[in-house]
């Protein structure tokens, strides 16, 4: 089933006319219903004003973005007001399965496609999205979430949302940012071990303060990922990890992590906006804050980092007009707080994330992100969850030395990632 926002609802085939009201009626409710979950209330998008520009004008033509229906209702005003500046028409189409639809689209592939920057992947491998210039515009944006979108050198998308984990505290324990790790210490410092399976995406903050990472970049080519974890810093990790198992409960998860937090045993839980609304339900909207992780190890503390951005199809008809749309308009300050107020997805544009800051889940969470790093593309990634999630719980059981449990993952990744 297509969507065509602001111009023609398609069911089962059968166009329908539709007035833009009528046709974003029942998506409204959702949006309404999505925002109160993110902490946000519903607001219209903002407008979006620009000057024409009689260059890209090209009357008749138009460019198809595929996308959400959240996503839909905030660029709606983009979109007319591109159409207004240009006379180029902009059809927004909700897809409920973008990854498949254009994976195998041929004639109708869109011009723009909105998604999560790991789609990146398939779609590089498929010679499905191009490259393009932000002319500048990344300065208004986390760089990590930049970041995400660029690979050997180039740019194949623009951020508009992102999503990393942050330290939670309930305000009585931790009132406002711990100045160091044992400030959380003292507190009672919380990660869910999955009841002894290990969690090594919550760890990770830890690990980067260290300045252990999962792949560092091959200085002669910035598309090549090495495998980085047996290094001297991987290792201090490991041993920090040997002397301090005592901070960590193997068997923790979820359920008893709360409750702890409820009975005042725990101050602090490493975890995600996911846990935002458990928090003000229980302790209240001023009863906790999420910070960044502070450093155990000396250096930044740099959670993985999840972006949503648009991408520009290889196939677009007209490049020119498609970029400047990515670029000028969902890109511009307004039509990125658009986007959130649609939304309620943490910015990852800083005006929009300024303009978040009435709410505490989307504004919080995106402040302590600031530092994150985005979760690397590559398919090798997948190869090292399970054995470094393992590696970590033998540590912390103490099953053996750990530069020798830590250097045996390192080595059984390495052989698993060979090319």
């Amino acid at each position: 089933m297509l969507l065509f926002i602001s111009r023609v609802l398609v069911s089962k085939g059968v166009p329908v006319k539709a007035t833009r009201i009528g046709a974003l009626r029942v998506i409204r409710v959702t949006i309404i219903s999505a925002l109160a979950l993110a902490g946000c209330s519903p607001s219209e998008p903002a407008a979006v004003v620009s000057e024409v520009d009689s260059e890209v004008t090209t009357q008749g033509e138009v460019l198809t973005v595929w996308l959400d229906e959240f996503e839909a209702l905030g660029l709606e005003s983009v979109a007319l007001q591109f159409e207004a500046d240009t006379g180029t028409r902009v059809d927004l189409v909700i897809k409920t399965d973008i990854v498949n639809e254009f994976l195998g689209a041929s004639d109708n592939a869109p011009d723009i496609v909105l998604g999560p920057h790991g789609l990146q992947r398939g779609f590089l491998a498929g010679g499905l999205i191009a490259p393009f210039s932000l002319e500048g515009a990344e300065t208004g944006f986390n760089s990590g979430a930049v970041q995400a979108f660029s690979h050997v050198g180039k740019q194949y998308g623009l951020p508009y949302a992102q999503e990393s984990i942050a330290l939670v505290c309930t305000e009585s324990a931790m009132p406002k940012a711990p100045e160091t790790f044992q400030d959380v210490v003292d507190v009672g410092l919380a990660i869910s071990l999955n009841d002894g399976t290990g969690d090594p995406y919550h760890l990770y903050p830890l690990q980067t303060s260290f300045g252990s990472s999962v792949f560092e970049v091959d200085p002669t080519n910035s598309g090549i990922l090495n495998l980085a974890l047996g290094n001297e810093e991987g290792l201090a990790f490991a041993n920090w990890l040997s002397k301090n198992a005592s901070l960590f409960d193997l068997e923790s998860n979820t359920a008893l992590i709360q409750q702890q937090l409820i009975d005042g045993e725990k101050g602090c839980w490493i975890t995600g906006p996911w846990s935002g609304l458990w928090f003000s339900e229980v302790f209240g909207e001023e009863g906790w804050n999420a910070y960044e992780v502070p450093s155990a190890g000396g250096q930044v503390a740099r959670p993985f980092l999840e972006v949503r951005g648009a991408m520009l199809s290889a196939r677009a008809g007209d490049p020119s007009a498609a970029t400047k749309f990515i670029v000028e308009y969902l890109g511009s300050d307004p039509g990125q707080i658009a986007m959130f107020q649609a939304t309620g997805r943490t910015p990852s544009n800083l005006k929009a994330l300024e303009s978040a800051k009435d709410f505490k889940i989307p504004y919080q969470f995106g402040l302590s992100g600031s530092s994150a790093v985005p979760r690397p593309v590559s398919s090798k990634i997948d190869s090292v969850w399970f054995p470094l999630g393992e590696a970590q719980m033998a540590i912390l059981r103490k099953d053996d030395d750990p530069n020798l449990l830590w250097r045996k993952m390192s080595d059984e990744i390495a052989e698993a990632i060979r090319d």
